[in-house]
């Protein structure tokens, strides 16, 4: 038997959906072919997760359900698959989404190529959040290098991509022009030494952004937040820029999209999916990253923030305090 928290019902607001879920007994399923079995160490509460428990999110699983879409552990049983029994016994960080699976819980199923073999060094609680943000934003500052731009855009500058992107962007050389949204968020970055940081609710951050934007020649951003930001830095931004739309936390349309600056100033909207850039790397390539990120995070070059770690017995009490101060840095579930 496995233990594992347990969506009975999709719903909208997040406090339903939090007392929706329950601590339950469950079956553990033997791995398919091509699967393996965990035994779970670590895993977070991400955004994406608290979307899911509401129904908001792009995956919806059959109910019951079980939430958590990341985690590490270790495999303790494996499918017939020669790519699946590669990984037994071995320390891994998943992803998965699939029905009757879930990482807040005791034990998960996980595609084989939905792991990632760790580094003996590699702590389990910042490998619980390493198989989606630190991808995620080193691909963002590799299409950066590969388009040789020297300066880049991104909003949500206080989340923990951003944060990635931050670094990562650092050691290429590409200046970063960081957008929040609360002054206490801008004061936060600066004491950590971020620099070009504007909130958005300030009363002049349209004509910073413009000016600064021109000023570095940032024709690339990376946009998590959606809404009428996504116009406000597609405007600020000089010609023949491209905005990559990665995320929706403030709303599900797009708005205030300058429609001659589109028309007549070759500027382009796009969307930037991990998972699709993953696809196009081959075994080897995506290999290599992985050792250079873990290699980063051993030597502490880069660090997921960790704002508490809680048992699973705590659920709730993790959950309310991560909705409370979701940028104070993740809470990871622990078995």
């Amino acid at each position: 038997m496995k233990k594992a928290i347990t969506l009975s019902q999709y719903q909208g607001n997040i406090i339903r959906a939090l007392r929706s879920l329950k601590l339950q007994d469950h079956e553990l399923q033997a791995p398919g072919s091509m699967q393996v079995l965990i035994e779970i160490e670590a895993a977070p509460c991400n955004p994406s997760d608290l979307a899911f428990i509401q129904g908001g999110y792009n995956v919806k699983k059959s109910l019951p359900a079980i939430p958590g879409f990341e985690g590490s552990g270790r495999v303790i049983k494996t499918g017939d698959h020669p790519d699946a029994r590669g990984l037994a016994d071995k320390r891994v960080s998943f992803f998965t989404q699939a029905d009757g699976t879930g990482s807040w819980g005791t034990h998960t199923l996980a595609e084989a190529s939905d792991c990632i073999v760790l580094l003996d060094d590699m702590p389990f609680e910042q490998a619980a959040c390493f198989s989606v943000n630190p991808f995620t934003a080193y691909a963002m500052v590799e299409l950066a290098r590969q388009k040789k731009s020297k300066s880049l855009i991104q909003n949500a500058a206080g989340g923990q991509v951003a944060r990635f992107v931050q670094q990562l962007a650092g050691k290429e050389g590409i200046e970063v022009i960081n957008i929040v949204r609360k002054p206490e968020h801008k004061e936060l970055l600066a004491n950590e030494g971020f620099t070009h940081i504007l909130c958005s609710t300030d009363e002049n951050f349209a004509e910073d952004l413009s000016s600064l934007a021109q000023q570095l020649n940032a024709r690339l951003a990376f946009d998590a937040v959606g809404g009428d930001q996504s116009g406000f830095i597609l405007k600020a931004m000089p010609d023949d820029s491209s905005l990559f739309l990665y995320g929706a936390l403030a709303a599900r349309t797009l708005s205030e999209i300058p429609a001659t600056d589109v028309i007549f100033r070759k500027k382009h909207i796009s969307g930037f999916n991990m998972n699709e850039w993953k696809l196009q790397l081959s075994e080897d390539n995506f290999q290599e990253i992985s050792s250079y990120l873990q290699q980063q995070f051993i030597d502490k070059s880069l660090e997921t923030r960790i704002q508490g770690i809680f048992k699973l017995d705590d659920y709730g009490q993790a959950l309310m305090q991560y909705i409370r101060n979701m940028s104070g840095g993740k809470i990871i579930l622990r078995p």
